[in-house]
């Protein structure tokens, strides 16, 4: 049981969190809890150990299991280094809400069910956990507990149950061809008289069905219109959403079912393939274009989100090892950017109430180091080297190059020409804030807007408009700043010294 050992300390910690009232006694608790699961975990995938423990068993394929393989070691540590980060913002950004218990226990939940997911042994366990953790984090998408934040959670809960239902069509017909019920390299384990006794074209149109409905929760088109709408919920959540597990658990599963549940022979070369990657080159124009529209600093980094998640399916869909490596060294970098914008985001509006890109004018002068910061991986995220974002889109435009069918070579495109988007429209803030004269908080952009954000309605923004504070910095404290220092430091860092990240993705990607 050493392997569940990280998971129930953090849902066990989640439990006891409402008995605390003091806020500085729960804080300790919720930082003790996340650093030792976090070490506790960090430990386990280190120890290398076998361990493989089925807590249920109806039958081989409807069964509860848990091991730890080189794929979702690098999940497991990617979430035990952020989550601790993402928890020591959250103390200064959620300080002076009323409901910072109910917030923290769902966060410190959230944590232990998506190591479960990670953890899964078989694709009924994963797509379990996968429904656990929409339900799970749903009360973090509707914290506010307003009309935005209510008509949002319902966007989310829909989008992402039904994507799952398409998922057990595919649980099902893997059932009838998969004899042992766990995940194994292309399949290993399919029973020899399985792969005739169901139709090829059915298994392949099940097959695609389940990558949409797994997809869901990595935006895949036409399931891409909730990561936009969850934009109202704290900025801690929307970073746990788009950066940490959600998204990741979608484009996860979607990597379990390609590469450890079926032959891909049944699939590398044919029609699926093709659609597979242009849906994915389809969600990545689509994406970027939706970001370069968008005037909502949030909204647009949860656009870059949808297309960004895109990078990972369709490097994924070439079903190659250097395809594989692609989508698993996006998975990693991008996780870092993107927590590191939405911390940005968020601080822009904690500390100087700005939301909209016009607000954001002339912010250099009042919060320097958070407008560097957020240039910093805004220059990533586009690809532009040194940084990790040029690593990460070489290795998927390379892997796609060499697959060298016509629909790997529109994929490559899109990457591209998405690439050249995110130049407008993550530069634009930057350009704003550095060059042009700041403006009045009131823009005429909040004017247009349908309403005003459900987070301007929270007591969490408190910044005096007075004359006499209009020079006052605004850099965040240490609890914001670290964790942005820390994650900045790292993509510079890893930009010029990859390798250990590499090494890694060689291991995981061997198995293939």
């Amino acid at each position: 049981m050493f392997l569940l050992l990280a998971p129930m300390t953090a849902i066990l910690g989640g439990l006891i969190v409402p008995l605390f009232s003091n806020g500085r006694t729960r804080r300790l608790f919720v930082l003790g809890t996340t650093l030792v699961t976090s070490a506790v975990l960090i430990g386990i995938c280190h120890a290398q150990t076998n361990e493989n423990i089925t807590l249920f068993s109806l039958t081989p394929v409807f069964s509860i299991g848990f091991r730890l393989d080189a794929v979702n070691r690098l999940f497991l540590l990617l979430i035990a280094f952020l989550w601790p980060l993402s928890i020591l913002y959250s103390f200064e950004y959620m300080e002076n809400d009323p409901r910072q218990s109910s917030f923290f226990t769902f966060y410190i939940l959230a944590y232990g069910i998506t190591q479960l997911l990670a953890m899964s042994h078989s694709l009924f366990a994963l797509y379990l956990f996968y429904e656990c953790l929409t339900l799970i984090t749903l009360p973090l998408v509707t914290h506010y507990e307003n009309e935005d934040s209510l008509r949002a959670g319902m966007v989310y809960l829909k989008y992402t149950v039904g994507g799952a239902a398409l998922g057990l069509i595919g649980l099902i017909v893997y059932g009838q061809l998969n004899a042992s019920g766990v995940f194994m390299p292309h399949g290993q384990q399919l029973s020899n008289s399985s792969p005739a006794a169901l139709p090829l074209v059915f298994v392949q149109l099940s097959f695609l069905l389940a990558f949409i409905g797994f997809g869901a929760k990595a935006a895949v088109f036409p399931l891409s219109a909730w990561l936009p709408r969850v934009s109202v919920a704290p900025t801690p959540v929307t970073a746990l959403l788009h950066a940490v597990a959600v998204v990741n658990a979608g484009v996860f599963s979607c990597i379990r079912l390609i590469y450890d549940c079926f032959d891909l022979k049944m699939f590398y070369g044919t029609w699926v393939q093709t659609v597979l990657l242009l849906l994915s080159s389809f969600t990545i124009v689509f994406g970027a274009v939706m970001a370069v529209r968008e005037r909502h600093l949030k909204r647009r980094l949860a656009w870059s989100t949808v297309y960004n998640l895109s990078y990972m399916l369709f490097s994924a869909s070439l079903m190659t090892q250097d395809g594989l490596r692609g989508s698993l060294t996006h998975f990693i970098f991008h996780s870092l950017m993107k927590m590191i914008l939405f911390f940005c985001a968020g601080t822009f509006l904690l500390r100087a109430k700005a939301e909209y890109l016009p607000e954001l004018r002339g912010l250099f002068h009042r919060m320097p180091v958070t407008v560097i910061i957020y240039t910093l991986a805004g220059v990533s995220l586009t690809g532009i080297p040194p940084f990790v974002g040029f690593l990460s889109k070489l290795n998927i435009v390379t892997a796609a190059l060499d697959l060298g069918s016509w629909p790997a070579w529109v994929g490559a495109g899109a990457v591209i020409l998405s690439s050249v988007l995110a130049c407008v429209y993550l530069l634009e803030p930057a350009v704003q804030m550095f060059f042009l004269p700041s403006t009045d908080n009131r823009s005429s952009e909040m004017n247009k807007a349908k309403g005003v954000s459900s987070e301007k309605k929270s007591p969490l923004v408190s910044v005096s408009s007075s004359a006499a504070e209009q020079h006052r910095s605004l850099d965040p404290s240490w609890r914001i700043l670290v964790p942005l220092l820390i994650l900045t430091a790292l993509i510079i860092v890893l930009g010029f010294w990859p390798s250990p990240v590499y090494a890694a993705l060689t291991q995981a990607v061997s198995l293939y």
